[in-house]
C-alpha cells in the first residue's frame, strides 16, 4: 500500500506536487487554528455558564440570610417560596442545601432536612472551596453543577447570620449546590462551532484557488515555459541528429538556466566525443594494420577489414571466436606462456609470430598486443594489431642474399666465397689436407658485349656459372669474382690430380655452344690453380697465387689451366 502510493506520489507532476504539499499544509494550519478557536469560545461559554451558576448559588444564600434575620427560615413555605424563587433563574435545573450536622445544632430544629453528602460535598465541606463540575451523560442533557460552601455566624445584633465565600477551612456549616442546564450553551456552542467551520472552509477554498493560480503562474513562469523550450531544444538535437546546436540559456530562471547550461556543456561533450569516435571508427576501418579486440575471455568482439583481408576471415565468422584460429602450430606452448605473462604483467607484448590464413597459408606477422583497463583498473579487453611481414621478410631474405650472393648469376659473391676460403683453410689446418683454389676468367669475352650488347653478355655470364656448378661437388663452391672472373673452392682435395681432373671438366663443358638470342656462342677459359698448403698460407695468398697462375694460361694460348 505505501509502495503503490510512494510510486503514484513519484509519478505526479511538478506543479501537482507544489499544489498538494501548500494545500496539505494549509489544511493542517487550518484544523489547528480551529480547535484553537474553538476552545477560546467554548472557555469563554463554560465561564459564563459559572458565573451564572455561582450568582445562583450566591443569591440561594442570600435569601437564606434573609429568612434567618427575619426569623423566618423555619417556616417550610418560606424556604419553598426561596427555592422557587431561585429555581426561576435562567437555566437552573436543581437546586439543594447541603447541611452539616452543628448547623442543627446552632440553628435549631426546622431546617430542612440534611441531605446525602457525596465525595463532591465532602470536599466542599472539607476544603470550604467553591467546586464546579460538567456532568456529560450520554443521551441526557449537559449540566454544570457548583457548590458554594457558607458558615453560619452570630452578628452584632446577637442574631444568626450567614457567610459565603474564603469561608475558614474546618468552620464550614453548609453548602448551596446549583444544577444549570448548559444545553442552550451547547446550541449556542454548536451553532458557533458551524459558522466558524463555514467561514474556515469558504477561506480554505478561496485560499486554494489563489493558490493554485498563484502555483500555476509560478510554475508554468519558472520552470514550466523554460523546461518546454529546453525539451523542445532536446528534441531539435535528438530528432535531427545535430550535435552542433545547442539550448537557450534562460537567465529569468536560475535554476533551468543553470540546467541549459549544463545540457550544453553535455553536448559540447558528446559532439568531441563522438567526432573522436568517428575518427577513432575510420582509423579502425581505414587502418593497414589488422585490429582484432577481444573481451576478458578472450573472444573476438571486433575485427577490422585489414584483418579480413590479411587472415581472410570475415567478421561474421570471427566475432565470438577465440584467436586461436589463426594459430599456425609453429610456436610451441612455451611461447604462448611468456607472451601472456608479459601481456598480464607489463600490459603489453609485441614480437613476430607466424599464423595461419583462412586458405590454410601460413605467414609471418608483426603482432602488439595490448589490455585496455575500466576506472578500477580491471581488464575489459584486450587489443591485437598485425601486419603481414610476408614482403618484409622476402626483402630482408633479397638483401641478405645480396649481401652474399651475385644478383646476375645467383652464385655466392666475393665476401660470401673469402668467408668460405677462410673456413676451408682453417679445417685444412687442422685436418692437414688440402684446399685448391681455381681462378677462371672467359677468354675475350670482351669482345662477345661490344658485339652482342650488354644483356647477351650477361645471358652468356648466366649459362657459363650454371655449367661451372655442374663441374664441382655440393661441398665445393663457385663464385663469380665480378665481371668475366669466377673462382672455385674445392675443399678437402686429397691430391692435385683430382684438381687437375676438375679443371678438365671445366675446359670440356665449355667446348660446346652456348645458345644466346638465337646465336650459338662458343668460350673458353684460362685457368689458374694454386693449392693449400704448397702455394699459400693464407686466402689472400691463395688468391693472388691463382690469378698469377690464370695469367700464365692466358700467356700459353687460353683455353688452358695452369698450377701456380
Amino acid at each position: 500500500m505505501v509502495s503503490s502510493w510512494v510510486k503514484k506520489w513519484h509519478g505526479l507532476g511538478v506543479q501537482e506536487k507544489l499544489h498538494i504539499l501548500i494545500q496539505g499544509s494549509l489544511i493542517i494550519l487550518f484544523f489547528i487554528s480551529m480547535e484553537w478557536v474553538i476552545g477560546r469560545f467554548e472557555q469563554q461559554i463554560m465561564t459564563s455558564a459559572e458565573a451564572r451558576a455561582e450568582d445562583t448559588a450566591d443569591g440561594l444564600i442570600n435569601g437564606m440570610n434573609m429568612l434567618m434575620l427575619t426569623g423566618t427560615i423555619s417556616d417550610p413555605e418560606n424556604r419553598k417560596l426561596l427555592l422557587k424563587k431561585m429555581g426561576q433563574s435562567e437555566g437552573v435545573n436543581e437546586l439543594r442545601i447541603i447541611r452539616g450536622k452543628s448547623v442543627i445544632a446552632q440553628f435549631g430544629a426546622g431546617l430542612p432536612t440534611e441531605q446525602a453528602i457525596d465525595d463532591m460535598d465532602r470536599e466542599v465541606l472539607e476544603t470550604g472551596k467553591t467546586r464546579f463540575v460538567k456532568i456529560d451523560v450520554k443521551g441526557a442533557v449537559p449540566l454544570l453543577r457548583v457548590e458554594v460552601p457558607f458558615i453560619a455566624l452570630q452578628n452584632f445584633r446577637g442574631t444568626n447570620c450567614l457567610r459565603c465565600h474564603k469561608t475558614p477551612e474546618g468552620g464550614v456549616n453548609g453548602a448551596a449546590s446549583v444544577t444549570i442546564d448548559l444545553s442552550q450553551d451547547e446550541a449556542t456552542l454548536h451553532e458557533i462551532k458551524s459558522l466558524l467551520w463555514a467561514g474556515h472552509i469558504a477561506i480554505q477554498i478561496l485560499l486554494s484557488i489563489i493558490i493554485s493560480w498563484f502555483v500555476r503562474v509560478l510554475i508554468i513562469r519558472n520552470i514550466a515555459e523554460p523546461v518546454k523550450k529546453l525539451q523542445m531544444a532536446m528534441s531539435e538535437i535528438q530528432r535531427e541528429n545535430d550535435l552542433s546546436k545547442r539550448a537557450d540559456v534562460d537567465e529569468t530562471s536560475p535554476d533551468i538556466g543553470e540546467m541549459a547550461r549544463t545540457f550544453n556543456a553535455l553536448v559540447g561533450n558528446l559532439e568531441r566525443a563522438t567526432e573522436r569516435l568517428e575518427l577513432f571508427g575510420k582509423m579502425f576501418h581505414s587502418s593497414s594494420e589488422a585490429i582484432l579486440i577481444t573481451d576478458t575471455n578472450k573472444h573476438i568482439v571486433a575485427v577490422n577489414p585489414a584483418f579480413t583481408e590479411i587472415t581472410g576471415y570475415g567478421a561474421e565468422e570471427s566475432i565470438g571466436k577465440n584467436p586461436n584460429i589463426l594459430n599456425s602450430g609453429r610456436q610451441a606452448p612455451d611461447f604462448y606462456q611468456k607472451m601472456w605473462a608479459s601481456i598480464n604483467g607489463a600490459g603489453q607484448w609485441q614480437g613476430e609470430i607466424w599464423n595461419r590464413r583462412k586458405t590454410g597459408e601460413i605467414y609471418p606477422e608483426w603482432l602488439s598486443i595490448g589490455v585496455v583497463k575500466n576506472s578500477k583498473g580491471e581488464v575489459i579487453n584486450y587489443i591485437s594489431l598485425f601486419s603481414d611481414i610476408t614482403e618484409r621478410k622476402a626483402a630482408e631474405q633479397k638483401i641478405e642474399f645480396l649481401a652474399h650472393y651475385d644478383a646476375l648469376t645467383q652464385l655466392p659473391n666475393r665476401a660470401l666465397f673469402a668467408d668460405r676460403l677462410k673456413s676451408a683453410l682453417l679445417v685444412a689446418a687442422r685436418t692437414e689436407r688440402k684446399v685448391a683454389l681455381l681462378f677462371l676468367d672467359l677468354d675475350k669475352f670482351k669482345s662477345i658485349n661490344d658485339t652482342m650488347g650488354h644483356l647477351a653478355g650477361d645471358m652468356l655470364l648466366q649459362s657459363v656459372a650454371e655449367r661451372l656448378k655442374t663441374c664441382v661437388r655440393e661441398s665445393d663452391t663457385v663464385c663469380r669474382q665480378g665481371g668475366d672472373e669466377f673462382m672455385i673452392l674445392l675443399s678437402g682435395a686429397s691430391n692435385t690430380a683430382d684438381v687437375e681432373g676438375v679443371a678438365q671438366k671445366i675446359i670440356a663443358v665449355m667446348k660446346a655452344p652456348h645458345q644466346i638470342e638465337g646465336q650459338e656462342i662458343v668460350v673458353t677459359f684460362s685457368v689458374g690453380i694454386s693449392i693449400f698448403p704448397d702455394n699459400a698460407a693464407n686466402s689472400e695468398a691463395m688468391i693472388k697465387c691463382a690469378d698469377d697462375a690464370m695469367y700464365r694460361a692466358k700467356e700459353r694460348g687460353r683455353n688452358n689451366y695452369q698450377f701456380f
